[in-house]
C-alpha cells in the first residue's frame, strides 16, 4: 500500500466528533466552499497534496508522451477516479482541484466517455479551471480539444475517428443545449461547425445541415457559408425534368 493510501485509510478510520460546537466566524465563511464533514474535509486534503505532488512531478517531463503515460498511471496509482465517484455519490459540492485537474487529464488522455460523464458536473457547480488556462468555461475548454481532433480525422480521413468523434460531438452538443453562447460565440460556433463538417464527410446531411444553421446563428463568422449552401444543393431533391410537348 502506498503511503498516501495509509494516509487516506488512517484519516477514513478517525471517529467524527459528535459534539456540538458553536461555528466560528472563519467557518460560516468557509462552509460554501468546503467539504462538509472532517471526514471529507481530510480526504480532500490528502487528495489535494497528491495531485499537487503529481503536478509538481509532471514538470519534469519534457516529452508529451511521457506525461501521459505519468497522468494515466497516476490515476491507477491515487485512485482519483474512485475519490471523484465518491464524491459525486455523497452529493458534496465545493471548489474541488482534485476534480479539475482529474477532468482536464481526461481530457488530455482523450477519455472522451468519462469527460462527457463528468461535464455537466462541472457546469453545474460551476468548478473554476485553473489560472493556467485562458477560459473560464468549461465547455469552451472541452471544444477547443475536439475541435483540433476532428480536425485531424477530417484531414486524414479516418473513418473510425470521425465516427467516434462525432458521437462524442453529439453528446457535447446534448450536454450544452441550454447554452447562452452571448460573449461565446466565436466558441459556439467552433462547435457546431466542427460537428457540421464531420457528419457531412459521414454523409449525415441532414444533421450536417442542422448544424451548420446553428453554427451561422451562433456566431455569423463562423466559416460555414460555403458549407450551408454545398449542403443545401446536396439535400435538395432533384427537380422532375420538364416534358416538351411533341
Amino acid at each position: 500500500m502506498s503511503l498516501f493510501k495509509k494516509s487516506l485509510a488512517k484519516a477514513k478510520a478517525v471517529p467524527t466528533s459528535t459534539e456540538n460546537k458553536a461555528p466560528t466566524a472563519a467557518a460560516n465563511a468557509t462552509q460554501a466552499n468546503a467539504p462538509a464533514t472532517v471526514n471529507t474535509q481530510t480526504e480532500y486534503q490528502l487528495y489535494a497534496a497528491a495531485i499537487e505532488s503529481d503536478l509538481a512531478q509532471l514538470k519534469t517531463f519534457a516529452d508529451i508522451s511521457d506525461k501521459a503515460t505519468y497522468k494515466s498511471e497516476a490515476l491507477e496509482r491515487q485512485d482519483y477516479l474512485g475519490y471523484i465517484n465518491q464524491y459525486r455519490l455523497s452529493g458534496q459540492n465545493h471548489h474541488n482541484k482534485v476534480l479539475a485537474w482529474v477532468f482536464i487529464w481526461l481530457v488530455d488522455l482523450k477519455r472522451w466517455d468519462a469527460v462527457m460523464d463528468l461535464l455537466p458536473l462541472m457546469i453545474e457547480q460551476k468548478q473554476p479551471l485553473p489560472t493556467v488556462f485562458n477560459t473560464k468555461h468549461w465547455a469552451a475548454f472541452v471544444i477547443d480539444q475536439l475541435y483540433d481532433d476532428a480536425n485531424y480525422y477530417l484531414a486524414e480521413s479516418h473513418q473510425q475517428g470521425l465516427y467516434d468523434i462525432g458521437f462524442t460531438l453529439r453528446r457535447l452538443i446534448y450536454v450544452v443545449k441550454n447554452q447562452d453562447w452571448a460573449g461565446l460565440e466565436v466558441v459556439g460556433g467552433k462547435l457546431y461547425a466542427i460537428a457540421a463538417k464531420v457528419n457531412k464527410a459521414q454523409l449525415n446531411l441532414g444533421h450536417a445541415l442542422y448544424f451548420a444553421e446553428m453554427a451561422q446563428s451562433i456566431n455569423d463568422k463562423a466559416g460555414v457559408k460555403t458549407l450551408l449552401k454545398e449542403l443545401q444543393k446536396m439535400i435538395k431533391p432533384a427537380e422532375p425534368e420538364q416534358q416538351t410537348a411533341n
